[in-house]
């Protein structure tokens, strides 16, 4: 007998209220967090307050800065022509690259002293090894000509100058540039500012000009007086030495910088011991290198200053710091008839872009909590709003850790979840809501709601998160910049489903019973539900119940009848009712027209036709202008080159000056001061100009980016002549078709040449070839005899002969030739002079020559598809037959469509097997899930039809929320599917079991639909023009979730109708 116990019973501690739920037996995360409020909220204020934290430490620009796979090397061969650039630069690096791994693509060309090769890599290449194998690559040729300078091999990103900042006045081009330069300097002082740089001025040169005739006189050449100019201007250390105590430099100064110092250099020594010095023999000019380069501004000359943004750079502070510094110290101490001006500041337009979408999203976020309002109790719908607001907190402390930026890619992309997010708070809020209307209470009712419903949740989350995975696979430039896309989407639903899973059920475990409401507020809330739910109540028993009926009793005619009007659908796009437009220009404030001259015509003719072209401009803004007044517009002309927009399709362009083309650039004011657009004031100016006099071609402009043309051919043949022939056939072409403007090619007669060739007479004076053209080039382009740093410029020191010794023909012909034995002949008895044509730029792709034909297309005649396939079928296939060995390829826009294309359809497949994989394990089935898939086109007829009735183009964005929209009829059929089965293991007939299942669910999905549709319905009927390029991806989620919606109400119990007598039918076979 056990002796008795006499111990003190140890007091236990009471159980928590509800914590029975979670002993009794429903164990899990979802469990515990409902139980555990601290849990809960902890989860929910972490993700609250970092997102905060993130969001406003996230940097801000228009466009993400990307790697777009390409590298480029730039070789400067000064003086040298392009037939030589080619042959002696750029096939060199072409065939030395070829071994570097992952190359995909070379684009080259030569122009006049400077050759260019871009390489392409495929996706997936590692760029920091590409770009250090290209380096060692061009390292190892040692081959390059003499004159050719150190080649420069950098990776090509997105960057863009995000601030222009324009230095003008009557002041001198001197004057103008040093004014620019320590303003340049005074911006890259600023803290926010790591990299800016100056265009549209010429670089500084001192010319040595030696009449012929003095060097005559003195027995020299040109070779001669470089050679004395460099050994009479130095700086060499010559080390150090020690005096026990300290040590002292030794250096020897001679370094000349100025033109009084090259004056003083002694040339040579008379044999009487008198030094003959620079001064008395040349002219020495401190000014600017000969080039083409001329730049106005409201008609004053004119130097630009361009800030860009770096990686973890904010485009707004760095505008702000600049515009402060500017208005602080600079403006103040301008000197007299000099000013500046703020050309381009991407911060505003930033600015006004984002405040349109956050007021757009916050007006779609306040109607979808209206809608689950009436839907749903107060409390409930304002959980669920929360939990909104938690997933999107979330989503910027994802994107602070991944580097993604806020831009315009990434609030498309917040636009984009909000109408498709809410979906899983939703089913879990409504199971919840269900198991309380069956008397379960509090805490069972949350856990049992969201145990219930959690698996077939996850599983369709996971299929919407594999729809948009397959925008991770976009190939080239635009899969790149907008890759944070399906990022921060996927990261939004991710957050979404922890939220609902984990935080929303403890919020709704602790809601107290509905009662009646005090306040008159309230009262109306309550009646306006009362009426929603009666009249749902209405459309299940009542409409819904007879097309389920129908579509039960008659599932095939349901299915054909669906069929013909995906056949219908279809053939909007094929009749072009609704135009397929790859990439919508994106509107900006400036518009441009770019001129090219025929080759060989001066700057100043060049400039007189932009002159012409700006009055044009002017008329436009005079007829536009309010109360008779013009509008008040900055112009920014540019002789010698082009504008350049930023093309993120295309590499950066390198070409130096020439004075056959130019630009005009108008600055409209800001679109809330102009009651028309870019495009209009476009066209209108283009109408206005007309045909100019001797203009090769002209191209004009409204783009804020430049995303590649949609006509853009690269045409190649083996024979240079033929190759023209058939470039001209191809622009005649283009030129015959309606709505196809603004034809261009790269291809120009070129430019007239004088070719010398040696005659035989030259050997029996021992004349080489190589001592003919060396002093030929230092006539008439000159010899470089030094460089010199001069502050912040490397400025080069070229002898030459006077310029009216080679300004024409005739002097050519007349220049004496030194010959070894120190004798001279005229050129012409030892050369033959031929004049002939030469390209002013040689094009090549994949080590072959091309010409490039573009051209643009207005879309309310014509689309570039339609272009393009119209070209291929009937010009480009004849004149492959007339041509054998002719090839093309596209390019620009036409290209990334046509990548994009053939890579999107295997990235489609893989998604949809493995949406199957995460649709067959929780239904275990295998037929089932090709149900749910097969209803997935469903979303399509909606959104051609969105197009079609608000008048938009299809475009890339619209494929974009077609794959929102699938995500939604993913999830709504799977649910659909997993109530019929439920219905059915209740023990309903097959029949009776659809029809049960889809009534349970049409709340619901009513519900997803009306809040997906509300959330992106702002920005649907947002009429201004800098979210335009933004409709067409809310026009195809909002019309296609609603007629999708409408549809698999009968097609998804159509086809689980025809699985059930498919398997009955097979159960009576085999009995």
């Amino acid at each position: 007998m056990n002796p008795p116990d006499n111990s003190v019973p140890t007091p236990t501690r009471p159980s928590p209220p509800n914590s029975g739920i979670v002993a009794g037996g429903r164990r899990g995360p979802i469990a515990f967090m409902a139980a555990n409020p601290i849990a809960a909220n902890l989860l929910m204020g972490f993700l609250l307050f970092m997102g905060l934290i993130s969001a406003i430490g996230l940097p801000q620009e228009f466009l993400p800065e990307a790697s777009l796979d390409r590298i480029q090397v730039v070789v400067p061969y000064p003086g040298a022509a392009p037939q030589e650039v080619e042959e002696s630069i750029v096939r060199k690096i072409e065939e030395q690259i070829q071994s570097v791994e992952g190359l995909k693509r070379t684009e080259s060309s030569a122009a006049e002293g400077l050759g260019s090769v871009i390489t392409e890599f495929r996706q997936g290449t590692n760029m920091s090894r590409a770009l250090a194998d290209v380096k060692a690559q061009v390292d190892r040729i040692l081959t390059f000509p003499a004159g050719a300078e150190r080649a420069e091999v950098r990776e090509v990103t997105s960057r863009q100058s995000i601030f222009r900042l324009i230095v003008y006045g009557s002041a001198s081009e001197r004057a103008i540039k040093e004014l620019t330069y320590r303003i340049e300097d005074g911006i890259l002082a600023l803290p926010e500012v790591s990299y800016a740089e100056i265009s549209g001025v010429r670089n500084y040169e001192i010319s040595i000009e030696v009449p012929l005739d003095r060097l005559r006189a003195l027995g020299l050449t040109l070779e001669d007086v470089a050679f004395a100019v460099r050994q009479g201007s130095l700086e060499l250390s010559a080390g150090k030495i020690s005096t026990g105590e300290e040590e002292i430099r030794v250096r020897t100064l001679g370094q000349n910088y100025e033109q009084f110092d090259f004056e003083d250099i002694i040339v040579v020594t008379r044999a009487d011991g008198t030094a003959v010095r620079l001064g008395q023999i040349a002219t020495v000019r401190d000014a600017f290198a000969d080039s083409d380069l001329l730049a106005r501004f409201n008609g004053q000359p004119a130097a630009r200053i361009d800030v860009f943004r770096t990686a973890g750079e904010d485009v707004l502070d760095i505008a702000q710091a600049v515009r402060a510094y500017i208005d602080a110290e600079v403006v103040a101490s301008l000197p007299e008839g000099v000013g500046v001006q703020i050309w381009r500041d991407d911060s505003v337009d930033l600015r006004g872009r984002v405040g349109l979408l956050i007021e757009n999203a916050m007006l779609g976020l306040l109607l979808v909590f209206l809608a689950l309002a009436l839907f749903l109790q107060i409390r409930l719908a304002m959980w669920v709003a929360v939990g909104l607001a938690v997933a999107f907190a979330g989503t910027f402390l994802v994107m602070q850790l991944l580097g993604i930026s806020i831009s315009m890619f990434s609030l498309m992309a917040m636009v984009l979840a909000l109408g498709i997010v809410v979906d899983d708070a939703i089913v879990v809020g409504e199971n919840i809501y269900a198991e309380r209307e069956k008397g379960t209470q509090g805490l069972a009712a949350a856990v049992r709601g969201t145990q219930r419903i959690a698996g077939p949740v996850i599983f369709s989350v996971l299929t919407t998160v594999t729809a948009f995975s397959v925008l991770l696979t976009v190939p080239g430039p635009i899969g790149k910049i907008g890759l944070s896309i399906p990022i921060v989407v996927i990261a939004v639903l991710m957050l979404s489903l922890l939220e609902s899973l984990l935080v929303l059920p403890n919020h709704l475990a602790h809601l107290p019973a509905p009662r009646e409401p005090r306040w008159r507020p309230g009262r109306a809330v309550r009646q306006a539900q009362e009426a929603v739910n009666r009249l749902l109540r209405r459309i299940v028993d009542g409409p819904l119940d007879r097309a389920l009926r129908f579509a039960t009793a008659a599932p095939a005619v349901v299915l054909a009848a669906v069929a013909a009007l995906m056949l219908i659908s279809m053939t909007i796009v094929a009749t072009g009712l609704v135009r397929y437009e790859f990439l919508p220009q994106i509107e900006g404030d400036i518009v441009s027209a770019n001129i090219e001259m025929p080759v060989g015509t001066p700057s100043e003719r060049t400039a007189d036709v932009a002159a012409q072209l700006e009055a044009a401009g002017q008329r436009v803004l005079e007829a536009l202008g309010r109360d008779s007044e013009p509008l008040p517009a900055d112009v920014s002309v540019t002789v010698g080159q082009a504008a350049q927009l930023f093309d993120p399709l295309g590499g950066d362009a390198v070409e130096l000056p020439r004075g056959h083309i130019g630009s005009v650039e108008f600055k409209l004011p800001a679109l809330s001061q102009r009651d028309f657009t870019s495009t209009e004031f476009q066209n209108l100016w283009r109408e206005e100009t007309g045909t100019l006099p001797e203009v090769r071609s002209l191209a004009f402009s409204a783009g804020a980016l430049g995303l590649g043309l949609p006509v853009h051919l690269e045409l190649s043949h083996p024979d240079p002549d033929r190759l023209a022939r058939i470039a001209d056939e191809v622009v005649a072409g283009l030129e015959s078709m309606g709505g196809v403007y603004d034809v261009r090619t790269n291809h120009d007669e070129g430019v007239r040449e004088l070719q010398l060739d040696l005659k035989p007479a030259a050997r029996t004076l021992d004349l080489t070839l190589d001592h003919f053209a060396r002093q030929v080039r230092a006539a008439f382009f000159g010899t470089e005899a030094l460089r010199v740093q001069r502050g912040r410029e490397e400025m080069r020191v070229y002898v030459r002969l006077p310029e009216e010794e080679r300004d024409s023909p005739a002097d050519i012909e007349d220049y004496l030739v030194r010959t070894p034995q120190g004798g001279e002949v005229p050129l012409g008895q030892v050369a033959h002079v031929a004049l002939a044509r030469s390209p002013t730029t040689i094009h090549r792709l994949d080590e072959r020559r091309v010409i490039t034909v573009t051209a643009s297309v207005d879309n309310a005649v014509v689309t570039g598809q339609a272009v393009n396939s119209n070209l291929e079928r009937n010009l480009l296939a004849r004149l492959g037959e007339d041509h054998p060995g002719f090839t093309y390829a596209y390019g620009g826009e036409q290209r990334q469509q046509r990548e994009v294309n053939a890579a999107l359809p295997r990235s489609v497949f893989f998604a949809f097997l493995v949406m199957y994989v995460l649709m067959a394990i929780p239904f275990g089935s295998y037929a089932q899930p090709l149900i749910v898939m097969t209803a997935i086109p469903l979303g399509l007829v909606g959104a051609l039809a969105g197009h079609l009735i608000l008048g938009l183009s299809l475009g890339f964005s619209s494929i974009q929320g077609l794959i929102g929209v699938s995500g939604v009829v993913v999830n709504d059929s799977l649910m659909m599917i997993k109530f019929i089965n439920r219905s059915r293991e209740r023990g309903l007939t097959p029949r009776e079991a659809v029809i049960a299942g889809a009534k349970a669910r049409f709340r619901a999905i009513l519900l997803t639909s009306v809040t997906t549709f509300l959330g992106v319905a702002p920005l649907m009927l947002e009429t201004s023009v800098q979210t335009q390029h933004l409709v067409p991806l809310a026009t195809s989620v909002g019309f296609g979730v609603v007629v999708a919606t409408a549809l698999l109400m009968l097609v998804v119990p159509a086809l689980v109708m025809l699985q059930f007598n498919l398997q009955s039918w097979r159960k009576k076979r085999t009995a």
